[in-house]
């Protein structure tokens, strides 16, 4: 528990340098506004996979593979600008991957906010026409649920 503790420690450390670097020393362009999501790292700090993802965009398919490509070009230099900053006995070997659940959820979200609308509009009518109609208490109903199973 103890080693699990440390390696989620060490991996959110390593996930905010990694930010501050990709954001203030990365000098390329085509980066662009990135964001580090999350990093999982090996049980023995050998390895880390770093999930980014890209801010204010759903990269299409061009934009994925050159994220890619700009990601495994700058993936050294991140490395060693990282060994300077963690403390570790070995810096551990750097694997991004485009994180796409940012755009999953958002799409997500946007299909629930389009199944909702017609739903909320009409319990919002059906409810007005019950008050419009006076039915509380209608047929001798004291206000219980009954249930029919």
């Amino acid at each position: 528990m103890a080693d699990s503790v440390r390696i989620r420690r060490v991996a959110e450390q390593i996930r905010g340098e990694l930010s501050q670097i990709l954001r203030e020393e990365v000098g390329d362009p085509r980066l662009g506004l990135v964001t580090i999501t999350r990093v999982k790292l090996a049980s023995d700090l050998g390895a880390a996979t770093i999930f980014y993802s890209p801010l204010g965009e759903d990269p299409d398919e061009a934009r994925r593979v050159e994220l890619d490509r700009v990601m495994r070009q700058v993936t050294n230099f991140v490395r060693r600008t990282l060994s300077k900053r963690v403390k570790l006995r070995h810096t551990p070997q750097l694997r991004f991957v485009l994180d796409d659940s940012i755009a999953e959820g958002s799409h997500t979200l946007e299909l629930i906010r389009s199944l909702d609308l017609p739903e909320e509009s009409s319990a919002a009518s059906r409810a007005a026409d019950e008050l419009d109609e006076g039915s509380w208490g209608a047929d001798g109903d004291d206000g219980e649920t009954q249930s029919t199973t």
